[in-house]
């Protein structure tokens, strides 16, 4: 029944009820002649009340059930809301919010979902995002973005972009972009990264900017690798020139009638002999380079094939060991009798013995030169030293740079081609091993090789 219908009822009835009790007392009193009674005043008044009160008490709780179920549903209990009169309009009013109850809570659930989703995608990224208000108020930083501005834990008592980058170029870019500007970029330095930024508007339905999304991508490896390889083409292409304007010079030389001589013939063509092995040389390294550098080839060094470091050494032992007695250099080499294999085939661990050892016994004027072995539970450690000049300190973390030469004039004397130790580096790391310098100057160079061995 319609809750007006229950009032409008109850009010004619309470009515009808109190006239009734007056009536009846009003009759007793014409009967009697008595004075009408106070109780059938007071009944007459108060039942009615009693009935008012009892069915407004009712409604009253049924109301307050209401008024904490709203509560309820505003903090985020989205229980079921139960009266147990639901033929009126607070009883469809409840069934319609228990309907309106789990709608919200699928909104809730769904947006809770998609807001961890976003969560999870920007923890994930490399990049580093940050969004600020209409006003420029930062309303969101990741953690790539923190990482990248050194701001780890610290982003909470940020208020304005400016704090967090300290550049005010980009600060009045993004200003420009929530007046109305598209978009923009900028390179930004931090420290010691290169940190390349583009600044998107958040745009409401009608166009108007409410805030702006900027993307930070660290690009130091990026311009590292480009350098690298502007580098690595300079280097390449002097490399090349220097053997070929040799050769170039001394054949016209000869065309010219140089050739009629027979000395100047000989020591001419024995020089364009000598630079056309530097030029061999050269190719077969950069081949050889280029084959540890490609992430396949990489995975192929780490093959099924094992070998041994005696065999080995026994292979380029007579090369080694000639050129350190025309200098009266010294070798000693301790190599057990019982190491252990390694994964890598004997051709490649003979030009990483070579490679090493040949730097060693060439960088000595006089003293010795040593290879050594110690057996560790996954690992064999091995040690290449020298007593020879050193070198300095500064320039340690660049002598596994490609064409890097500690002394330019003395390796092209003696033919290097300035990538053996690029090579060892990636040979050893391919295999997933580790291999380190310590040098000083005057005293000597230590090279320590760190190789996987091969499972029993």
């Amino acid at each position: 029944m319609s809750l007006k219908w229950r009032l409008t009822g109850l009010f004619l009835g309470m009515t009808g009820l109190s006239l009734l009790l007056f009536w009846v007392g009003e009759s007793a009193r014409l009967v009697t002649g008595e004075q009408q009674s106070i109780g059938v005043i007071t009944l007459a008044l108060l039942l009615p009340a009693g009935v008012v009160y009892f069915f407004t008490s009712q409604l009253t709780r049924r109301m307050e059930k209401l008024h904490f179920a709203t509560q309820r549903i505003a903090r985020g209990d989205f229980g079921h809301i139960d009266l147990s009169d639901s033929t009126d309009e607070l009883g469809q009013f409840t069934v319609e919010l228990n309907s309106l109850s789990r709608h919200v809570e699928k909104i809730v659930q769904n947006g809770t979902q998609e807001a961890q989703k976003m969560e999870a995608i920007l923890a994930g990224m490399q990049e580093g995002v940050v969004a600020v208000d209409h006003v420029g108020r930062v309303v969101l930083v990741n953690t790539a973005a923190e990482k990248i501005f050194e701001r780890e834990g610290t982003v909470r008592d940020l208020e304005y972009l400016l704090e967090l980058t300290c550049d005010l170029e980009l600060e009045q870019l993004t200003r420009k972009v929530l007046s109305g500007q598209p978009s923009a970029t900028k390179e930004l330095q931090i420290a010691q990264k290169t940190v390349q930024s583009k600044i998107n508007p958040i745009l409401t339905e009608q166009g108007q900017s409410r805030g702006a999304v900027i993307v930070f991508h660290d690009v130091t490896e990026l311009r590292r690798l480009e350098q690298m390889r502007t580098e690595f083409v300079a280097n390449v292409s002097h490399e090349l020139r220097t053997p070929l304007t040799s050769i170039k010079g001394f054949v016209e030389t000869l065309l010219d009638g140089a050739a009629d001589d027979p000395s100047l013939r000989n020591r001419f063509l024995n020089i364009i002999q000598a630079e056309t092995l530097r030029l061999q040389r050269l190719i077969e390294d950069l081949l050889t380079l280029a084959r540890f550098e490609g992430q396949e080839n990489r995975m192929q060094v780490s093959s099924s094939k094992v070998s041994y470091v005696q065999k080995a050494y026994n292979k380029i032992k007579p090369v080694i060991l000639s050129i350190a007695q025309a200098k009266g250099i010294q070798v000693e080499v301790e190599l057990p009798e019982n190491l252990p294999p390694l994964i890598i085939g004997e051709d490649l661990l003979s030009q990483l013995l070579l490679n090493l050892l040949e730097n060693a016994v060439k960088y000595t004027a006089s003293g010795r030169v040593w290879l050594h072995a110690q057996v560790g539970p996954k690992y064999l450690r091995l040690e290449f030293g020298d007593t020879g000049c050193g070198i300095p300190e500064d320039i340690l973390p660049r002598v596994f740079e490609r064409f890097y030469r500690v002394d330019k004039a003395r390796s092209r004397e003696q033919g290097g081609t300035g990538l053996g130790l690029s090579i060892v580096k990636h040979m050893v790391e391919g295999l997933g091993g580790s291999i380190s310098v310590n040098s000083k100057v005057g005293v000597g160079t230590v090279f320590t090789c760190i190789l996987p061995r091969a499972k029993s």
